[in-house]
């Protein structure tokens, strides 16, 4: 196995293939309430390895491109300017990865500054007295056996139910008057982000954004992901009520969004679970459906979860049989009109004594090559 630049090319293409059957998966509720949320999360997951394991193997099969990859080559080579008498040469694809470490650099930093700034904001506000709001938690608590210690807050300046911390997770209310079912629905909803390790995997994807911070596929998935965890709060809270219980549920969540107004998805940190995370009237609309809809009661045919897990997994070590390269069509002179591809599974290099290159292809001598800074020579190995 080896990293080449095609081969990171390929796992990025790969990734955004995923995040578009993620997305259209995902907005069919048939879909979900037959099949759960298991075969979504598989995909996430796969699609994320997929693009961070960018690795070639030798036998992949080559899909070739003659058109748009060897124009976006010769555009990445295109040399800016040189530097140390002309021993240095700038090309666009340097400046490219100094840009792209710089905004990696940045969204680092700006989770680290916004992390604080919270951590300090919600220490700086005591725990909640409210005897209603405590008799709850403590009633969830209780029903979950979890010895785990949550600090509830109560401020004007949330506008959202909200949890945040990891391993000392703090419960954000706004000042607004609930009842004592809707404090139990708000808490238990936050409280089961906790239980479910949300804010965690929110992190890790936030650390997938920093880095790949230019693919907009990648900020999708994290749109996708936000989406895709309150469905499963939702159902994992709502699978054992009646439909009385769900509709009351559903009206907190609208009272929710009310009393936002204006500020989603802003208002919400982004080291933090939420009640709502979007203003997407259409996300909306269908966490209220699956709510209404899902049968906790009916059991769940397991083999077709199976065999579409089965089948989504061996799509994706099926997918590192394929790369993407450029190929090029060579010009040759008048009698000599043989065509033959150039990738760096049937062609090779050999140094001669003169400082230039013999190409080899399919085992057959090509011709003498001076330079082999620019593709596809490049990327060919040498013997």
């Amino acid at each position: 196995m080896t990293v080449t630049l095609f081969s990171v090319i390929t796992s990025i293409l790969m990734f955004n293939a995923y995040i578009i059957v993620i997305a259209f998966m995902r907005q069919n509720n048939s879909f979900l309430i037959r099949f759960s949320l298991v075969p979504l999360a598989l995909l996430i997951v796969a699609g994320i390895f997929r693009m961070i394991y960018f690795v070639e193997i030798a036998d992949a099969a080559v899909i070739g491109s003659y058109n748009i990859f060897p124009a976006v080559l010769r555009f990445l080579n295109m040399r800016l300017f040189t530097a140390y008498n002309g021993s240095i040469a700038v090309h666009i694809f340097d400046v490219l990865i100094a840009v792209w470490i710089v905004g990696i650099i940045y969204n680092l930093l700006k989770y680290v500054h916004q992390s604080n700034k919270l951590y300090k904001s919600v220490n700086a506000v005591l725990p909640t007295d409210d005897m209603r709001i405590i008799s709850c938690m403590d009633e969830i608590l209780a029903k979950s056996r979890n010895n785990t210690k949550i600090k509830i807050i109560k401020s004007e300046e949330i506008n959202i139910p909200m949890i945040t911390g990891f391993l000392k997770p703090v419960i954000c209310l706004p000042d607004t008057q609930f009842s004592d079912d809707e404090l139990k629905n708000i808490l238990l909803h936050e409280y089961t982000h906790f239980l479910h390790k949300h804010t965690w995997i929110k992190l890790s994807m936030y650390l997938i954004c920093s880095v790949f911070w230019w693919n907009p596929f990648v900020h999708i998935l994290r749109r996708e992901l936000n989406h895709i965890l309150e469905i499963q709060c939702d159902l994992s809270i709502t699978s054992k009520m009646d439909e009385e219980a769900r509709i009351n549920y559903l009206s907190i969540i609208l009272k929710v969004i009310k009393t936002a107004k204006n500020t989603l998805p802003q208002a919400i940190p982004m080291n933090c679970a939420a009640m709502v995370t979007t203003s997407n009237s259409k996300k909306i609309e269908q966490r209220f459906k699956l709510v209404i809809d899902y049968n906790s009661g009916k059991k769940q045919n397991m083999l077709p979860i199976f065999l579409l897990c089965t089948f989504i997994l061996f799509f994706s070590l099926a997918s590192y049989r394929l790369i993407v390269q450029p190929r090029y069509q060579p010009t040759v002179e008048a009698g000599y009109e043989e065509t033959f591809s150039i990738t760096p599974q049937n062609s090779y290099l050999t140094v001669n004594e003169d400082g230039t290159y013999s190409l080899y292809s399919d085992g057959k001598y090509r011709c003498d090559i001076e330079k082999i800074d620019v593709e596809p020579f490049s990327s060919l190995p040498i013997k």
